[in-house]
């Protein structure tokens, strides 16, 4: 008779290499946006949404998620992504690593400047979770047509963020039914009290001339 054999997960965090892209100003840096994906969209088309809305003196960084896979299935467009359901707690443990370090790499390059952070989509969660959880002082955090994440969340990101929160909405984005934007609403009310709301004609992407708005 074969006896069955335990099996258990374990798991072993090991370096990987990250990738980023920057776009540089034709001033001297004085400030820095980063930018987040959401799910299927490669960093280097992402970055070039946001050149139109650039300052004069605003580096643009957009760091592209860890996990990487073709578009079609097995061919295609190589695009990326920032989790899955699937070891979630590791993955955002690596999210947060991985973020904090590209904060102090361009701390390192460029000074410690002032930084605005904006999540697109999937990269609205991503970001909100990171930024709950580090100590990197935000001067304003941009959240594009996305939904925030869980309030054990929310609940420190609002306590420990003294910089402006704008939430950004399309007023034909599949992704946002009416009643899926008042659970927005009432998940980020508690906490971001203040937040400037923006609601543009459009679907599912950014608009370069309200960002710029929202830039300042």
């Amino acid at each position: 008779m074969k006896r069955e054999q335990a099996i258990s997960c374990h798991h072993l965090t090991t370096p990987r290499t990250a990738r980023y892209f920057c776009a540089l100003p034709p001033e001297p840096p004085q400030r820095i946006l980063m930018v987040c994906h959401g799910y299927a969209q490669a960093a280097a088309d992402f970055i070039q949404e946001f050149l139109p809305a650039a300052g004069t003196d605003q580096v643009i960084v957009a760091p592209e998620g860890l996990s990487r896979f073709y578009r079609k299935g097995f061919d295609g467009d190589v695009v990326a992504s920032w989790m899955t359901r699937e070891d979630r707690l590791e993955e955002i443990d690596d999210q947060h690593q991985y973020l904090d370090q590209l904060v102090a790499a361009l701390y390192g390059r460029f000074g410690v400047l002032p930084l605005s952070v904006l999540g697109f989509s999937q990269g609205v969660p991503t970001v909100c979770r990171w930024l709950a959880q580090s100590h990197i002082p935000v001067q304003q955090m941009i959240l594009w047509a996305g939904m925030v994440p869980e309030p054990e969340y929310l609940e420190p990101l609002g306590r420990k963020l003294s910089g402006q929160v704008d939430i950004v909405l399309g007023d034909e984005d599949p992704f946002f039914t009416s009643t899926r934007e008042r659970h927005l609403e009432e998940a980020v009310l508690p906490w971001f009290g203040q937040a400037r709301w923006h609601r543009f004609e459009g679907g599912h992407h950014i608009m370069p001339d309200l960002l710029s708005r929202i830039c300042g």
